[in-house]
């Protein structure tokens, strides 16, 4: 499910695993690099991570063209494993669009499925709104895969 306003994006989805996989999943930076991307396309190689309220979280990886990129930002919100939220600045597009958006993951877990909801806000324009809402799609589908 997804929906949007001209800021935000809302994603939803459920995967047959506990909350807790999933929480780790997100956050231990071995887990994230076997997950987050795709052959053919872009995915993570690296991710660095202080996981703690204040602390800054980076990852790194190659565009579909090989190009490198980076992901950076800082731990806003830490309650495993029900919600998870930080700031998110990347590298790539045009420098009016490197802004520090807003990422909360939602988790709940009932009867062995967890949903996973995730909102990313604070978008410059509709175009870099609508570039994400794409991404969000892709990158809940690897993280269902990876844990199913």
């Amino acid at each position: 499910m997804a929906t949007q306003t001209l800021d935000a994006i809302v994603r939803e989805i459920e995967i047959n695993a506990p909350a807790a996989k999933v929480f780790a999943a997100l956050t231990e930076p071995e887990q994230l690099v076997q997950w987050w991307g795709h052959p053919g396309s872009y995915h993570c190689t690296k991710m660095e991570a202080d996981l703690r309220v204040g602390g800054r979280w980076r990852t790194t990886g190659e565009s579909k063209d090989g190009s490198p990129f980076s992901v950076t930002g800082e731990y806003r919100v830490i309650e495993p494993p029900h919600a998870l939220e930080f700031t998110w600045r990347h590298d790539w597009g045009a420098h009016e669009d490197q802004i520090d958006t807003l990422v909360r993951y939602d988790i709940e877990e009932r009867d062995g499925v967890t949903r996973v909801r995730v909102t990313h806000s604070g978008f410059a324009d509709v175009a870099s709104r609508d570039d994400h809402e794409r991404g969000w799609g892709t990158v809940l589908g690897w993280l269902r895969g990876y844990l199913q």
